[in-house]
């Protein structure tokens, strides 16, 4: 079974807008505390951070340490471990401040690369919670409704007194029944709102390669003997353009491909509408994937994807600048390696093929994560990340980064246990002046270190 996907950042947190950095904000049903005046809301959301942290540790001390959790479970069949009955909660928290070359902290990630290696990278606070409830119901069958809030802000106001980022919202509402009768239908889950949907993501980058998240409808999970099929229908309309995206999305998974490798064929079509879409905006996305999690020396996921037009991004809110014309190929290959229970390491590479308008673009980026607990509660962490990106008709660019994480584990050992509370130092090298995210912060140089400490939970 894949875990559901990985923390989230604000780069990366939902697709309800064009890319991964919209706030979760645009339909109807958040655009109250969209209007929120925005330091109220950012104080809101540290005080919450604030409050996971002193009751997080004590329920992450309570998790299943056969089960590895990551941030973002939720209800479903992709839950690592069922609901309780009754109220249950599910959210996430980080929080840290942290240091540039003696000014702000700013993150590194070069143009034109979808993520970023994100140890001691991460120059911002994020937190969401949910809470929900599961009941009994006639036949077997149990009913979920869960409500789960965001917010984050910029982790320089703690410390150089910056600006606070506009974020925050209404994540996840939906309710749903899990088990609909018998045969087929088991282990299904009926469900309608807006839901986290079986996202995909590698944990090191915080790379949401496939998230159809949006507000929709969808039946997952009905065994039909070799294979399970999941399909969903999401709408997406951006208050802000007059332009809307509808996605009906098609997964054939838990596929036996030998051995203990199982595969899925996903399969998208987006229709598109509005003054703001290009007239030939439509499109769709055919994703497969092959993955193993129980390999002698650990896991291993892989993922070839082919977009088209507005199917380019592989979620549900479309793109306006694509038409028919345009694609891309995605190729995301991740493995964790499990040395000893105290010594773990996850590794990803990514090989992606962006034409649009004629012009084609290349982007591939190599790193991994060796993490060890030389106790229970210490231990250390350590990231190399490498990004390149290839214009076709411009120089090459490239950025190195290497992170060393000294933390504390609250008790907990293994890759994906958590709480943890880390310092770090990060230092990054790229190619040229301007070939970053963030570069105005730093002048024209070519190069930066960072230090910091950061607490981050999941639960």
């Amino acid at each position: 079974m894949i875990r559901p996907a990985g923390s989230e950042t604000p780069e990366l947190v939902v697709s309800f807008r064009q890319g991964h950095a919209a706030p979760v904000r645009d339909t109807a049903f958040g655009e109250d505390l969209a209007k929120m005046n925005v330091k109220s809301l950012c104080l809101a959301a540290i005080s919450g951070l604030l409050l996971c942290a002193v009751a997080g540790p004590l329920q992450a001390q309570d998790t299943d340490p056969d089960v590895d959790l990551e941030a973002g479970d939720t209800a479903g069949p992709d839950a690592p471990e069922p609901n309780p009955l009754g109220l249950f909660s599910h959210g996430y928290v980080r929080f840290g401040v942290g240091s540039t070359d003696n000014d702000p902290m700013v993150a590194f990630q070069l143009n034109g690369a979808a993520s970023k290696y994100r140890l001691g990278n991460e120059s911002d606070l994020y937190g969401e919670a949910s809470i929900g409830i599961r009941t009994p119901m006639a036949g077997g069958s149990d009913f979920v409704a869960e409500i789960m809030f965001n917010g984050w802000a910029d982790s320089n106001l703690l410390v150089w007194g910056s600006d606070v980022d506009d974020g925050g919202g209404v994540a996840q509402a939906y309710l749903g029944i899990e088990r609909l009768g018998n045969s087929a239908a088991a282990e299904s889950f009926l469900w309608a709102g807006r839901r986290y949907y079986r996202r995909r993501d590698v944990h090191i980058t915080d790379f949401y390669y496939e998230n159809y998240s949006n507000d929709g409808l969808g039946l997952e999970n009905l065994d039909l003997g070799s294979f399970h099929l999941s399909s969903a229908l999401f709408y997406y309309d951006d208050d802000d353009s007059d332009y809307q995206a509808g996605t009906v999305d098609l997964r054939f998974h838990d596929i036996a491909l030998g051995g203990k490798w199982l595969g899925e064929i996903g399969l998208s079509y987006t229709r598109t509408d509005g003054t703001d879409a290009p007239s030939d905006n439509d499109g769709y996305a055919i994703r497969l994937h092959a993955w193993n999690l129980d390999l002698p020396w650990g896991e291993w996921q892989n993922a070839l994807m082919y977009g088209r037009g507005s199917g380019i991004n592989f979620n549900s809110s479309g793109d306006t600048g694509a038409t028919m014309d345009d694609d891309r190929w995605r190729f995301v290959t991740q493995a964790l390696f499990t040395t000893t229970e105290d010594f773990q390491t996850q590794a990803t590479g990514v090989w992606q093929r962006t034409e649009i308008g004629g012009e084609t673009e290349t982007w591939w980026s190599v790193g991994a994560r060796p993490q060890y607990n030389i106790t229970d509660n210490f231990g250390l962490a350590v990231e190399f990340g490498y990004d390149v990106v290839i214009p076709e008709d411009d120089d090459r660019t490239s950025l190195g980064k290497v992170t060393f994480a000294p933390f504390y584990s609250f008790g907990k050992t293994g890759f994906f246990a958590r709480p943890q509370l880390r310092a770090f130092v990060t230092y990054a090298k790229w190619s040229d002046p301007g070939v970053i995210t963030q570069q105005a912060a730093l002048d024209d140089a070519t190069d930066g270190t960072t230090i910091g400490i950061q607490y981050e939970n999941w639960w």
